[in-house]
C-alpha cells in the first residue's frame, strides 16, 4: 500500500495539485482531502488507473466523492441540499460542526455502519 498509494501521492499528486491535498492511510483504508472538486474528480480518475497496474481495484461501496469542510454546510444550503455529508473512517462517522464561537470543526461519532 505503501508503494501503490502513499508513496505515489506524495511525489506525483501534491507536486501536480493546484490547491491543498491530503492523504489519510490506515491499513487498507485511506482518506484524501482535496481543496478543489475537479482536483479530487481528476484524482479519482487517475487512482483507478493506478491501481490498475496492480490488478486492485476500489470498493465502489466505500468510495465517493463529498463536499466536506468549512464552507460545505453553507454551501448545500444555497443549492437547498441540507447539511455536509458525513463519512465513516476506522469506526468513526466525521461531520461538519461549528464550536460555540462560530469556528469549524470536524467532529466525530461512533460509527454505527459495519463493513
Amino acid at each position: 500500500m505503501h508503494y501503490i498509494l502513499t508513496l505515489w501521492f506524495d511525489k506525483v499528486i501534491k507536486k501536480q495539485a493546484k490547491g491543498d491535498c491530503s492523504i489519510t492511510v490506515y491499513a487498507d483504508d485511506f482518506v484524501c482531502t482535496f481543496q478543489y472538486k475537479w482536483q479530487a474528480e481528476k484524482f479519482l480518475e487517475m487512482l483507478k488507473d493506478r491501481l490498475g497496474k496492480f490488478n486492485l481495484e476500489l470498493e465502489p461501496t466505500k468510495t465517493r466523492l463529498i463536499e466536506f469542510g468549512r464552507f460545505a454546510n453553507s454551501n448545500r444550503k444555497k443549492s437547498g441540499e441540507g447539511k455536509a455529508e458525513t463519512f465513516d473512517f476506522l469506526g468513526f462517522t466525521h461531520y461538519c460542526s461549528e464550536s460555540l464561537k462560530g469556528k469549524f470543526r470536524v467532529k466525530r461519532r461512533t460509527s454505527q455502519n459495519t463493513y
